[in-house]
């Protein structure tokens, strides 16, 4: 052993003098440690029954440090006392005259006596006594004070009571530190008789992450485990209603990337992708896997917004072709008033009269069966702009009718012709299992133009889910904010509409956005909201300023959580799956990022 000579400092002081704080000031009921402040508490109640990781909350709070301790205990003793409270119990039951709260108290009080006496006789467990203690920190005392309280608040709502250690700071920071103290003087402070069973499911460590068992990997959570999802199967104790997935991040924060990957790993698996993409995003993917890429925005790709689908019937539907042709008719006056907003009621009127002379003029009834009619035999924007010309041009006809014909003739006859006006060239349905429908060219045109175009590529796509209700189909929006409009909100509500009902034809809807605050603007809150939060599984990436308060409220995200989203790397989020969340980080194999990226793929 080194012994320092006189003037010398001790072997390792150096080591402790970085380790140490700078000073340790204990007062009755608060520590000051170098400039933090802390308090320790104890917990001396706890709740007369617990699941699983039951002090999880609590140890994973915003500024607190948890140590539980449990001695091993001769049982010997507990079961005398729980004899004799037995007794006493049952006597008191029998007692009459009592009135029904204090028998129901009792009883329950009895219940509890038998339950830990079956559990240390009949089950032979373990009987430890066990002492649970926090260590709130803070930068300041203020903040300190606000963390202790919303503690005691998460304890009590819990069932159980924590009590700060006066006079016993020092103590208590020794038994909340690394080295496995449970000072003498504190074990008769927070004692409690705890089976095997209860202790175990106490222990807040275990991995945070998410393991169906089956599915598609997203990356690993904090402590390098994976995470597997399966959208399709998941546990029946899992909490996922539905078969959703929202990506919600600021530009920059990994979104289209994961999006990406989840997609890749489910075509993998046998699904059927469609993606809408607005900004080119999955062209290379695309070619990569030898799907179906589509430029619908004025190139060789034309659907036509007045073609209905011609879609299989299932038992118990409405047979009647008029059903479907109907329908679509009203589909067709939503994505009108998308194109044109500023339209009053007249013209409203107008246009819906318009609509359904169209389809008579190019002899189509209303009892018509969508699939005896080829392409080139529906009306389309050409047909709706002559229609209202026409009236336009009638004597005595209604001012409306000609300014209808000018709102519509950029569509009917100009520069946007190329996307409405004339037959569909798409194919009603496709083999293709990984579709994209590229709307990236009309980045510049109007506003009115590209929101209309993405709702009628939309609508193409849901057609294509709805065809076959037993494949899995995952359809994804990317940039979904691009759809809403305060003035038009038929889009927004039409992808709210969709949202809910995918689930019956087997498929997922996967929303992809940023801007969250669009989604929540209080005249179109009441859709937008929905198309967020119907989901089961949101994966939250990066997030700040308005968009991580609206979150905060949606998704109750912890004071810990928004400080991770704050600052969390590209890539980095919150998974939200059902009743479950973890941090999660998105991982890709590198032949798959050279797949993603448009490149030849290297070896695994």
């Amino acid at each position: 052993m080194a012994i320092a000579q006189a003037g010398e400092a001790p072997p390792g002081a150096g080591l402790r003098n970085i380790m140490a704080p700078e000073s340790l000031d204990f007062h009755p009921r608060e520590i000051h440690i170098g400039g933090q402040w802390g308090r320790v508490y104890a917990v001396l109640d706890f709740p007369p029954a617990v699941g699983p990781a039951w002090l999880a909350r609590a140890a994973s709070a915003e500024g607190v440090t948890m140590a539980l301790h449990a001695v091993p205990t001769d049982p010997t003793n507990v079961v005398l006392a729980l004899n004799r409270a037995i007794s006493q119990l049952a006597g008191r039951l029998a007692t009459p005259g009592q009135n029904a709260l204090t028998l129901q108290r009792t009883d329950a009080q009895l219940t509890d006596a038998q339950t830990l006496m079956k559990k240390i006789d009949a089950e032979q467990q373990s009987l430890f006594t066990v002492g649970v203690f926090l260590r709130v920190t803070a930068e300041s005392a203020a903040e300190g004070m606000r963390r202790a309280k919303r503690v005691e608040g998460m304890l009590a709502a819990q069932g159980m009571r924590a009590r700060v250690l006066a006079f016993r700071q020092e103590e208590g920071l020794k038994a909340c530190g690394p080295w496995g103290i449970f000072p003498a003087s504190l074990q008769g402070k927070a004692p409690f008789q705890l089976p095997a069973e209860t202790l175990a499911a106490a222990f807040p460590f275990s991995s945070g992450g998410i393991n169906h068992g089956h599915g598609i990997v997203l990356g690993h959570d904090q402590e390098g485990g994976l995470v597997l999802i399966d959208r399709w199967d998941p546990p029946p104790d899992a909490g996922i209603t539905n078969k959703n997935f929202a990506i919600l991040s600021p530009p920059g924060g990994g979104k289209s990337h994961a999006a990406k990957v989840m997609m890749l790993r489910e075509w993998a698996l046998g699904a059927t992708v469609i993606v809408v993409d607005p900004e080119r995003e999955y062209q290379g993917l695309c070619r990569q896997v030898g799907g179906a890429w589509l430029n619908a925005a004025g190139g060789t790709t034309k659907i036509n917004p007045f073609q209905p689908p011609a879609l299989p019937r299932e038992a118990g539907e409405d047979a009647s072709p008029s059903h479907t042709l109907g329908l679509h008719i009203q589909w067709v006056q939503d994505f009108l008033q998308t194109y044109l907003p500023q339209l009053n009621a007249i013209q409203t009127a107008l246009v819906d009269q318009a609509v359904e002379e169209c389809y008579t003029a190019c002899g189509i009834p209303g009892d018509a069966n969508p699939a005896d009619y080829a392409p080139g035999q529906w009306p389309h924007m050409g047909t709706l702009h002559a229609t209202c010309r026409n009236h336009a041009a009638e004597p005595g006809a209604n001012a409306e009718w000609a300014t209808l014909a000018a709102l519509l003739r950029n569509a009917g006859e100009g520069v946007t012709a190329r996307l409405w006006a004339g037959a569909s060239t798409v194919p009603a349905l496709t083999d293709a299992d990984f579709v994209v429908l590229d709307i990236h060219d009309l980045q510049d045109a109007p506003d009115t133009v590209r929101r209309a175009q993405f709702l009628n590529v939309l609508g193409y796509a849901w057609d294509l889910v709805r065809a076959d209700r037993q494949a899995h189909t995952v359809l994804i929006v990317d940039e979904a904010w691009m759809l809403i409009d305060a003035q038009a909100p038929e889009a927004l509500k039409f992808m709210k509409s969709l949202s809910k009902r995918i689930r019956k034809y087997g498929g997922s809807l996967m929303v992809v956005t940023q801007n969250v605050m669009d989604f929540l603007a209080d005249p179109i809150r009441g859709d937008g909201e929905p198309v967020l939060t119907n989901a089961a599984l949101t994966l939250l990436l990066r997030q700040g300023g308005k968009d991580l308060e609206a979150l905060t409220g949606l998704f109750h995200l912890s004071e810990a959580e928004q400080d991770k989203l704050g600052s969390a790397r590209v890539g980095e989020g919150l998974l939200i799956a059902g009743n479950t969340r973890t941090w999660l980080s998105v991982d890709t194999a590198p032949y798959e990022a050279a797949m993603l990226y448009g490149r030849a793929p290297a070896a695994p």
